[in-house]
Formats: structure tokens, C-alpha cells, sequence
């Protein structure tokens, strides 16, 4: 019996530090873009919103990272916000909440996200914050010290399923996109204030840098790039992460088994990313009606072994991806259940059925962004970041109709000739080891 539990798929889990949150705009106007002389990628949708969102994105995940530094990334998202040179974080705060305005920083294994989300008339006012905060940051010692309690409490909120697909990354690529989004508990308190600094020191630059606007015109996100004061260069690598397949587990006890199991992906913006991304969605996500059945190919490959969640995924990078599916299920029905969907990832067999309804979920999916703001402005800087070009989601949605049966049925044979990469949490007796599927 299958369950709705991950209807949602594990696309891409992001950490947030947020003040508010504002509603979203539903309307949806043609993106312009353009890149500055120094390097930065500036784009806008002018639709009318009567607020308006902007994000500053940096090239500045955890893949970033130092190997003698690793949670940095998490660290500097976490300390958005707090004291600058030229302001306390509480009067940051307190004068956000005055004009109505809200800020978040949010990250994930490339880029760090700095939003805003401000009404027309007091953006001018929130703009200078929002600069203060991405310009000059100073990360105090003390302040730092402070933030502890916060770190500790977001690893203990994790959810098995975001540690398994962590796990995942880290037993598939080892360093680089294998770098945990999270500071590992031991580290938590002893990262310094300098190491932050030199970390956003080197990725924190115009080269390294997107700005998208939301709810205005183009020479807005220009006015922002403007006033942007950062280092001319970043110095931190960008080195190539390879793809090398194998398995991590973490013993958690309770009464479940969470299993992420993938093969080798396709990079971000290549057609066969999107043609994987397709497929992710025909491969099945739970009933789509409550306390319906689920008829999904996946779901009929686990067959009937007790109450499972599964749903497929598919994740793109600037230069590799994953492609899989997430599995929750009972401790002692792991076994059977982990096999099925092992089997079934190095023979996917999809019907013209199943990738027609792939594409209409998916196209669902990338036009639901347009009505909820903050997704669309850091889904089109990532965009601008991965390929330097930003598409909106009805010209995604246009790319998504053009793949064919075809695309997905080479783009499934390519990802499953590569060898399989497991990460797997929670009670894991029954789970059996990636060698055995």
C-alpha cells in the first residue's frame, strides 16, 4: 500500500533564516536579462505584484567548501542577518517589521539565496538593508556563539528522509557536491568567526553573483548590482565533482527504513536533465487523490509489501545530477522493498501513459512557481547561475512539451548504464547493502 507521505519530491531541501513571510504574486510576465561588465547576471519580471521580491544568489553552497572547513556554508547562511558594520541585527529586524518588509537567506549545494520581499512603496527603504546585510557582513565572535542553540536545533529537526538524501550525495560524489548541506554536530561551535569571513570573502563577489527581481523593471536589479559592495574576485575552487557510486548508511533506530537510492544524473539546463526530470515525475509520487490507490509504475514495481512511501527525483547540478527515487517503509518489509526498487532503476520500463502524465506534473510544478514569489526569484537565479541564461516558467513549460518519448527513453538508458549510489537511514536491519541489489 502506498502512501501520499512523499508526494513532494526531494528535489532540493533548503536551509532558511527568515524574519517573515509575504504573499505571493500570481501573475506572470517575460523575463529580461542581461550581464554587467563586471560580471554579474542581473534579470527581472516586471507583473504587476504589488510587492516585490529580490534575490541576491551567490555561487556559495557547500561544495565550496574547504575540506578542513566543512560546514562553513551552513554557518554563514545561519548568520544572515545578525550584526553588520554599519548595524545590530536587532535594528535590521525591527526596522524590516516597520516597513512591512521581510528577508531569508536559504542554500543548497551550489548557491546561497539572500531575498527580500518588500511592498512598492517602502522597497527603496528595504533595499538599503538588504544591501547592508550582503555587503557588509561582520561576523562577530560572540554573535556567532550566540547562533549555537539555532545550528544545534536545525540538525535535531532534520528529517530522515533529508538524511538519507544527504547520505546519498556524500557516498556519490565523496567531496565537492558531496559536501553535507548541514555542519556535522561535532564541528557546531567551533568554526571561527575568521574562517566565515574568508569563506565569504572568497565566494561572495560580482563574478560569482546573480540578482533577480520580481514585481519590477530591470533597472532595478540594476540599482541593486550598483550599490553591491564586494570583493572584485572570488578565490574560492571550482573544481569539477566526479561521480563515483557507493553508500552510506546511518543507524537511527525506530520502526522505519529510509532509503535514497540514485544513478548518475544530467547537469542543469541539458536537455537531458529535463528529459530525467520528466521521467522523475513518471516514475510516481503517491496517490494523487487521498486514500486513493497508487497505479504509478513505481509503485506497481515494489508491488505488495506493506504500507511505503516512494517518490522519484531527479536532481541537476552545474556539472553532474541525480536521478533516483526515495523510499520509506517499514523495517521489516525493507528488504523486498529496497530490491524492487534496485531492479527497477536499472530496468525503468515507463508507458507513453505514464511520460505523458510525467509532463503535465512537471509543467504543474514549474508553473505553480509563478504564483508563489519567493520560488520563482531563486529559481530563476539559480538559472542564471547554472547556464547564464533565465528562462521563465511558461518558456520551461513550452521546453517541457518538446520532449519526446524518445528523450526520456534515452535520457533513462544513459543515467542507468552508471553504477548506483544508496544513502539510507532510520532502522536499518533489513536494508540490504547497494552490492546486494
Amino acid at each position: 500500500m502506498s502512501s501520499k507521505a512523499l508526494a513532494v519530491p526531494l528535489i532540493r531541501h533548503v536551509a532558511t533564516r527568515g524574519y517573515a513571510h509575504a504573499a505571493p504574486a500570481v501573475s506572470e510576465a517575460r523575463v529580461k536579462s542581461n550581464v554587467l561588465p563586471n560580471k554579474t547576471l542581473i534579470a527581472a519580471v516586471d507583473n504587476g505584484s504589488p510587492i516585490t521580491r529580490v534575490t541576491i544568489a551567490f555561487k556559495a553552497g557547500s561544495r565550496y567548501e574547504p575540506q578542513t572547513e566543512l560546514g562553513v556554508a551552513h554557518v554563514l547562511r545561519s548568520a544572515a542577518g545578525l550584526s553588520t558594520k554599519n548595524a545590530s541585527g536587532f535594528m535590521i529586524s525591527r526596522k524590516l517589521s516597520q516597513i512591512g518588509a521581510s528577508f531569508s537567506a536559504s542554500g543548497d549545494r551550489e548557491f546561497i539565496y539572500y531575498t527580500l520581499e518588500a511592498t512598492q512603496e517602502n522597497l527603496d527603504v528595504a533595499l538599503e538593508y538588504l544591501n547592508n546585510i550582503v555587503s557588509n557582513q561582520e561576523f562577530r565572535p560572540w554573535e556567532l556563539s550566540d547562533n549555537v542553540p539555532r545550528l544545534k536545533y536545525e540538525i535535531a529537526a532534520l528529517s530522515p528522509q533529508v538524511r538519507a538524501v544527504d547520505l546519498l550525495h556524500k557516498a556519490a560524489y565523496r567531496r565537492g557536491l558531496g559536501n553535507s548541506l548541514f555542519v556535522s554536530p561535532k564541528r557546531i561551535g567551533s568554526i571561527s568567526s575568521e574562517s566565515v569571513q574568508h569563506f565569504a570573502g572568497s565566494t561572495l563577489s560580482p563574478s560569482r553573483c546573480a540578482i533577480v527581481v520580481v514585481g519590477n523593471n530591470q533597472e532595478k536589479a540594476s540599482i541593486v548590482a550598483q550599490g553591491l559592495q564586494l570583493p572584485s574576485s572570488g578565490q574560492a575552487a571550482n573544481e569539477q565533482s566526479t561521480y563515483h557510486g557507493g553508500e552510506m548508511r546511518k543507524e537511527m533506530g525506530g520502526d522505519l527504513a529510509h532509503v535514497a537510492l540514485a544513478v548518475q544524473g544530467a547537469p542543469a539546463g541539458s536537455k537531458q536533465s529535463l528529459a530525467l526530470a520528466v521521467a522523475a515525475k513518471a516514475l510516481g509520487n503517491g496517490p494523487v487523490t487521498k486514500w486513493g490507490s497508487d497505479n504509478s509504475p513505481l509503485a506497481k514495481a515494489i508491488g505488495n509489501v506493506g504500507p511505503f512511501a516512494a517518490a522519484g527525483f531527479n536532481v541537476s547540478y552545474s556539472d553532474n545530477g541525480l536521478f533516483g527515487v526515495m523510499l520509506s517503509v517499514p523495517k521489516d518489509e525493507a528488504n523486498a522493498a529496497v530490491k524492487a526498487v534496485g531492479q527497477f532503476l536499472k530496468n525503468p520500463s515507463l508507458s507513453a501513459d505514464a511520460i505523458k502524465a510525467g509532463k503535465n506534473q512537471l509543467k504543474l510544478q514549474v508553473l505553480s512557481e509563478a504564483d508563489q514569489g519567493s520560488l520563482l526569484v531563486e529559481s530563476l537565479a539559480a538559472q542564471g547561475l547554472y547556464t547564464g541564461i533565465v528562462k521563465s516558467p511558461i518558456e520551461l513549460a513550452a521546453e517541457i512539451d518538446q520532449i519526446s518519448n524518445s528523450d526520456v527513453s534515452q535520457a533513462l538508458s544513459n543515467a542507468t548504464r552508471n553504477k548506483m549510489s544508496m544513502g539510507a537511514a532510520g532502522n536499518l536491519a533489513f536494508v540490504p547493502y547497494v552490492d546486494e541489489l
